[in-house]
């Protein structure tokens, strides 16, 4: 009968060929390079779809029958679909407690770990709304967007990884926005906030508090954008809005100079791409037509391509390398 790898080693330790260390690294080096068997892919699989199904299930009732429980049900609903994330989180090993000592997470559980942690800002920020309703006799939205913020924020300060940081992205633009709509409502205002939000992201990446730092930097500047053209919102804002978007663009071909990320080319290209020809439109009052605004977008997306090709080169006949 063949011996499991766990009997041989045990065979090995007591036929004294290796110590009980020797034996444990072995095993933890095997763990690491062998292929991650069928079976496991599947149930990382299930703790994807088991969490995506809590969320979803949390919004058709904010959706379909929400109306229909008490004010206690639907607290009650909430956060126990936060807990329970939490502790799946938790549970799978991915993140170090305090009380507790460091356990080896693989990278499905870590990548579980995440997911799990992420998905509880959402039904916490969900919560959050109930909550405040009892409170406040205007919309919580400041309220829900916050404590989904501070959830992101925690969980991925106990495992920094890709979900954490979409969900802190989200919730940091998603806060700032909110905050500014309801001191000002105005729409400039809220623009203005988003892209505060995108530059102080940028910041935190660049300081290494945001670890993915590629994707942090495309992060910070999809939000920097989307407050760029969110003054569209009103006819009076419009000339902020191409203004403020073509600033965005420009920031982001200066700090490709620096990091030579693709996603800031890319940001720079769409934000240029969106700026000039809105710029041409509403100073021609609306008299270009649509053929002509399209060959503009062309042209603007042509060179603004040259731009970021010639940069590229550049970079290459200097000492550095691209990230």
């Amino acid at each position: 009968m063949a011996e499991s790898r766990d009997d041989v080693l045990r065979r090995l330790v007591s036929e004294n060929v290796l110590s009980a260390e020797q034996a444990a690294a072995v095993g933890r080096a095997l763990d690491e390079a062998e292929p991650r068997p069928a079976g496991a892919r599947w149930v990382e699989v299930a703790g994807y779809v088991g969490g995506g199904l809590v969320l979803m299930g949390a919004l058709s009732l904010v959706g379909l029958s929400w109306a229909e429980l008490t004010r206690t049900a639907r607290i009650v609903i909430l956060l126990a679909a936060t807990g329970g994330l939490l502790a799946a989180g938790v549970a799978l090993g991915g993140v170090r407690l305090p009380w507790r000592p460091p356990a080896r997470a693989g990278r499905a559980q870590a990548r579980s770990t995440a997911v799990s942690l992420a998905l509880a800002s959402g039904t916490g920020a969900l919560a959050a709304d109930v909550l405040a309703a009892d409170v406040l006799p205007a919309d919580g939205g400041v309220i829900a967007a916050t404590a989904g913020l501070v959830l992101a924020a925690a969980g991925y300060a106990l495992l920094p990884a890709v979900p954490g940081a979409l969900a802190c992205a989200a919730f940091a633009v998603l806060t700032a926005g909110t905050l500014a709509g309801e001191l000002t409502h105005s729409a400039l205002a809220v623009g203005l906030s988003m892209i505060g939000a995108g530059v102080l992201w940028t910041v935190l990446v660049l300081t290494g508090v945001i670890r993915q730092r590629r994707l942090g930097l495309g992060l910070g500047a999809a939000m920097a954008l989307l407050g760029g053209q969110w003054a569209l919102g009103q006819e009076h804002t419009a000339a902020w809005a191409y203004g403020l978007t073509f600033a965005v663009a420009l920031a982001c071909l200066l700090l490709y100079r620096r990091e030579r990320a693709w996603v800031l080319l890319v940001a720079s290209v769409i934000g240029f791409t969106l700026a000039i020809p809105e710029a041409v439109w509403d100073w021609t009052g609306g008299a270009v037509g649509g053929s002509v605004t399209l060959i503009i977008a062309g042209v603007v997306l042509v060179t603004t391509s040259a731009v970021g090709i010639r940069l590229r080169r550049g970079r290459r006949d200097g000492p550095d390398q691209e990230r």
